[in-house]
Order: C-alpha cells, then sequence, then structure tokens
C-alpha cells in the first residue's frame, strides 16, 4: 500500500461528514479517522501525516485553509478541543457545501471530547509502534517491495470493503529471500473498512503460526482485540472499521 492521504491546506481527516451518516456517533466517526491513519502508518514507502491527524483535528470543514488563518487552523496541544464547529468556513472557497456543512457544524454531537482526542492519540502511537516493531514495514527498495509484499483480497471473488497485504521475510524453505527482520518472519495485515465484522479466507495464508501483533492485544482498543485468525482454513476475522495486524514469530 502506498498512500498520501491529507495535505496543507486541505480538509483533514476528521471531516467523514460528507460521506458518512449524519446519525453515526462520535466514537464511530474517530475510529473512521484512526482507520484511515492506519494504512498511511502501515503501508511501505515514508508515511505523510497532516499536522493533527493525531489529534482529530479539524478546521470546521474549511476545504482550503490556506488563507483562514490561525482561528480555522489551530492545533490544541491541551488536548481540550480539535476546533470542531468554531464557525461557518469562509464563502469563497466553500459556500457551495454550507447548505452540508451547516447542520453538521450546528449538531453537538458531532464533537468529541478530550477523552475521545486522548484515545486517538494513544492509538496513533499504537500504530508508529507496530509500523517500527518490523524493518518489513519500511522497505527499502522497490524490487524489495516487489519481492516481499502480496495482496490477497483481488480479482472477481473478493470481500468488499478489505485489504489483505501480506509482508514475507527470508527463511528457511524460501530460498533467495534475504532476512531482515530478527523477530518476524511473515506479516498480514487486514483492514476492514465495513462497518460489520468480516471474514476472509485465503488458501494461500493457511497453516501458518499468525498471532495478532502484541502491542494490538495489549491495545485500550478491545475491537482490534477480538480479532482472530484460524491456521487450518486460513480464515481471518476483523471486526468493523479495524486494522489488525498479525505476525509469524520466528523459529528460534
Amino acid at each position: 500500500m502506498f498512500l498520501l492521504m491529507t495535505m496543507k491546506p486541505c480538509l483533514t481527516f476528521f471531516v467523514p461528514y460528507f460521506q458518512t451518516p449524519m446519525d453515526i456517533t462520535v466514537a464511530e466517526r474517530c475510529r473512521i479517522n484512526h482507520l484511515a491513519t492506519s494504512v498511511i502508518a502501515l503501508s511501505q514507502g515514508i508515511p505523510f501525516f497532516h499536522s493533527g491527524d493525531e489529534i482529530l483535528r479539524s478546521k470546521s470543514l474549511d476545504r482550503d485553509s490556506y488563507n483562514s488563518g490561525d482561528w480555522f487552523n489551530r492545533l490544541d496541544f491541551t488536548y481540550n478541543s480539535n476546533n470542531w464547529g468554531v464557525g461557518l468556513p469562509p464563502q469563497e472557497k466553500n459556500e457551495k457545501n454550507w447548505p452540508l456543512i451547516k447542520p453538521r457544524l450546528a449538531d453537538p454531537s458531532f464533537k468529541p471530547q478530550k477523552i475521545d482526542i486522548l484515545a486517538t492519540v494513544d492509538n496513533f502511537l499504537n500504530l508508529l509502534r507496530i509500523r517500527y516493531s518490523s524493518p518489513l514495514f519500511r522497505l527499502r527498495t522497490a524490487n524489495a517491495i516487489q519481492q516481499r509484499v502480496r495482496f490477497h483480497n483481488t480479482g472477481p471473488s473478493l470481500v468488499y470493503g478489505v485489504i489483505v497485504m501480506s509482508i514475507e521475510d527470508g527463511h528457511d524453505g524460501f530460498p533467495g529471500l534475504s532476512q531482515l527482520d530478527p523477530i518476524y518472519s511473515f506479516i498480514v495485515v487486514v483492514v476492514n473498512v465495513s462497518p460489520k465484522e468480516v471474514s476472509f479466507v485465503s488458501p494461500s495464508l493457511q497453516s501458518r503460526s499468525l498471532r495478532l501483533h502484541p502491542l494490538q492485544v495489549i491495545s485500550s482498543d478491545d475491537l482490534v482485540k477480538s480479532s482472530k485468525y484460524e491456521a487450518s482454513s486460513g480464515c481471518f476475522v476483523v471486526p468493523q472499521r479495524t486494522t489488525a495486524v498479525f505476525v509469524e514469530p520466528r523459529k528460534m
């Protein structure tokens, strides 16, 4: 996966409002934010994070805040506010969306609280720890990526809303591939963007010694901790709007 998701001065991650139902909870909106961030954090290449992604930063739906000043571009590192609902964004670049923007900014249920922001910071840091737990997430050449990275949910029978990526390291029985990671020999990342739990079966991923990443096992996110892998069938079960990382410890 190679992605660039947000950039200054465009909309921030914390704007899944034009595309999502009005009646979902702020916790679900925060989860969507974290899900999007996880795709960047666990992709190959240098991750590009928009300043404030980790604190649910909002510009109150200003689609181009280059000339909007600190009022809309504010970053609050006290974590008391993510700057949502501070006013109707400027007319020049936003007027055509005002009918959609106004009711959303006026609805207090859309605004995350400090507890939501702190949970997002914790989840973001956890993603960075996972990324740096293995050099397989940071392959240095295009050739290394082509040799080691595979996508499994493809073709006419694919499960919609799910990305399944594996990264292979050198080990006994795999000649020609050097060993980069002293801890893990194989990694599978499953991204479920759908609002329901999904099961994905891959014969090519059967009979492996995969387990949920240790950092996700102790995560504050109870949903990700319920992710499962069944070796006999090659079946992964991942909860709604969740990115689960499965690792195969190297045999010592």
